[in-house]
């Protein structure tokens, strides 16, 4: 069934007839940004994988990072975080690759950090995708669930996984990731191959108990059909959650759309180049992993010292300001660099993508917030707020008719 003829159909004549005169006109509650520093160390550039969408095109098992090297930008790290009048906290981001093929790293690292009086708030995690954590692994990991995460990548059933990573959902130690941090979601990542099949995948996930964070790949060439195929799946999933509240929706269906209530226009979705920083296994620094050698496969660190990421004039490229989709299009400025060499330059091919997703979900919020309106909390008043003013503003919007 088309999704207009589920959701947004008459939605409007819903909204009229629940008073939302009681909703919060400030959104700085939930808009909060977090005062943690990530800090990202690429700890080896070696992969047992290679991922459809994946944007690592200079992966090389022989390089690490050494253990020396690290202590001492880790403590620098702690140094500036206390000095900071900004961040009061650190993340630290074991990266790769595959982190767990440098897993001797990964021990060796967090437990001498254990060992340091340290002041400042920390969490270490580390992003993998699953194939080489054995029970030895799965053993050290139980045993400090409590000071390090590792969050898994799963992307949906074993047909999925297979078009996109080359391995089996069934292979994977879902149960094990699950069981150690189950309020940490598994991120899924939609390519061209497996996006006709998201909602089955993702409702799958979710039914086993699992949380999904699912995103489109960048860097996709996602053509004009793969609009409407998103918008299908979308609605699958979004009559799912509102047919079964039993289940959690997943972060990109409680996205928050606060910034269509405002004037400033984020230009800037991550804290690349402000909150976040990034050392190569040599120690080298860049505003983000997506600006690193294994990605570029050079040292750009000349060019991209002329970028203000600060300065919104050279983030975003003027056809993209006059756009109504701008307030709500998460472009990745890394992968713009990456792939058109410009961290202005976004993918236009991603546009119709984008605008299904801001209106499917933003109508699915409505329906979603209003059936609680006897029991809603007020930070979803805030969010439902959000919703009819994104909803309003771009159901009828086109990016044929602009």
């Amino acid at each position: 069934m088309d999704y207009k003829g589920t959701l947004e159909l008459n939605v409007w004549k819903k909204i009229s007839k629940f008073r939302i005169t009681y909703l919060l006109s400030s959104i700085n509650m939930i808009k909060k940004l977090p005062k943690a520093k990530i800090c990202t160390l690429f700890i080896t550039y070696g992969c047992n994988l290679n991922c459809v969408y994946c944007f690592e095109k200079y992966k090389d098992p022989q390089k690490v990072m050494s253990l020396d090297l690290a202590k001492e930008i880790i403590m620098k790290e702690f140094s500036q975080v206390e000095a900071s009048s900004v961040n009061d906290s650190l993340k630290i981001d074991l990266f790769g690759g595959e982190p767990l093929m440098n897993f001797k790293f990964i021990k060796d690292f967090s437990e001498w950090l254990w060992m340091q009086d340290i002041k400042i708030p920390y969490i270490i995690y580390a992003t993998t995708n699953g194939t080489l954590l054995d029970k030895e692994k799965q053993e050290w990991f139980r045993k400090n669930k409590e000071e390090i995460v590792l969050v898994m990548s799963v992307d949906g059933d074993s047909a999925m996984q297979m078009k996109n990573r080359g391995c089996s959902t069934e292979k994977l130690p879902m149960e094990i990731a699950y069981e150690l941090w189950p309020d940490q979601p598994f991120k899924m990542t939609i390519s061209k191959y497996s996006i006709q099949d998201l909602a089955n995948g993702l409702i799958n996930m979710v039914k086993q108990g699992y949380l999904v964070e699912s995103r489109l790949a960048q860097g996709e060439n996602w053509e004009d059909g793969d609009a409407e195929v998103y918008r299908r799946e979308l609605s699958k999933i979004a009559r799912f959650y509102l047919d079964n509240p039993e289940y959690i929706p997943g972060s990109l269906f409680t996205r928050f759309y606060g910034d269509v209530l405002t004037s400033n226009t984020p230009l800037k979705f991550c804290g690349a180049g402000t909150n976040m920083i990034a050392y190569d296994i040599e120690g080298k620094t860049y505003p983000c992993h997506m600006f690193s050698p294994i990605v570029l496969g050079k040292d750009a660190r000349d060019d991209i010292s002329q970028i203000n990421f600060y300065n919104p004039d050279e983030l975003i490229e003027e056809s993209c300001l006059k756009c109504k989709m701008v307030r709500v299009c998460p472009s990745c400025i890394g992968y713009n660099y990456y792939q058109r060499g410009s961290v202005k330059k976004r993918d236009k091919s991603m546009c119709k993508l984008m605008l299904v997703e801001a209106q499917v979900i933003s109508a699915f919020q409505i329906e979603y917030y209003m059936r609680k309106k006897n029991v809603i909390t007020e930070e979803e008043k805030v969010k439902l707020k959000a919703a009819l003013y994104a909803y309003k503003s771009l159901i009828d919007f086109s990016f044929d008719n602009n």
